[in-house]
C-alpha cells in the first residue's frame, strides 16, 4: 500500500479516483454518527482496501464536511445558544445556562487546536506513525479498557448543567487524542447531556 507524497507532506488522496472517495465519503458520513471512530475508519477501510492513506488532510476535509452537516442539521439548537449567549452576555448572567455552555465548547476546543497546531508537522508527514495500524490498534484497545473502567466506576449522576470549566477543559484535553486514529470514540451518556432550558428534539 503505498503512499504518495509532495515536499515530505502525505498526499495520498491524489491517488485515490472518485469511486474510492466518494467510499471514503460515505465511511466517513456513516460512522460519524455512530459510536465508533470516523478518524480510524478513513484509515482502516483504505488499509484493507489496499488503497493508498488519503492522510490526515483529506480526512480533515472529510470530518469538515460532517460538521457541516450536523451544525446544519442541528442549526436550531446552535442559533438558540448564540442568541441566548449574546443576551446573557449583554445582561452580564455569566450563569445563564447558554452562555455556560457556548464558554464550555470553546474551552474544550482549544487543546484539540493547540495539540493539531502542535503535531502538524507529524501527522501530515508520510508514513506518520500516528496513522500507522499498529499504532490505531494499540489506541483502540488502551481506549477500550479506559471506558470500561469509567462504565465500572461511573455513577451516572451529574449532568451537563452540573459541569464546571474545569470539566469542559479536561473533555478538551481528552478530547485531542482524537488526533490519533482510533478505533473506539469517547463515550458521553446521553441522558448526561440534557441541557437545562433546552428541549430534546
Amino acid at each position: 500500500m503505498a503512499n504518495a507524497c509532495s515536499a515530505g507532506i502525505d498526499t495520498g488522496f491524489a491517488a485515490l479516483d472518485f469511486g474510492q472517495m466518494i467510499v471514503l465519503g460515505l465511511v466517513q458520513g456513516v460512522s460519524e454518527l455512530l459510536p465508533i471512530s470516523s478518524t480510524a475508519h478513513m484509515r482502516v477501510v483504505p488499509a484493507v482496501l489496499g488503497w493508498p492513506d488519503p492522510g490526515s488532510a483529506f480526512s480533515a476535509l472529510m470530518q469538515l464536511a460532517a460538521l457541516t452537516a450536523v451544525v446544519t442539521y442541528f442549526r436550531r439548537d446552535v442559533r438558540e445558544i448564540a442568541t441566548g449567549s449574546w443576551r446573557a452576555l449583554a445582561r452580564r448572567e455569566t450563569g445563564a445556562p447558554e452562555f455556560r455552555l457556548a464558554v464550555g465548547i470553546v474551552l474544550a476546543t482549544v487543546p484539540i487546536v493547540l495539540a493539531g497546531v502542535l503535531l502538524a508537522p507529524l501527522l501530515n508527514a508520510c508514513n506518520s506513525p500516528l496513522r500507522s495500524p499498529w499504532v490505531i490498534g494499540a489506541s483502540s484497545i488502551t481506549l477500550a479498557l479506559l471506558l470500561a473502567a469509567t462504565e465500572w466506576f461511573a455513577r451516572h449522576k451529574r449532568t451537563a448543567g452540573q459541569a464546571t470549566l474545569r470539566d469542559f477543559i479536561l473533555i478538551g484535553v481528552v478530547q485531542a487524542g482524537a488526533l490519533i486514529p482510533r478505533g473506539v470514540p469517547l463515550r458521553v451518556d446521553p441522558d448526561s447531556c440534557a441541557r437545562p432550558g433546552f428541549q430534546a428534539s
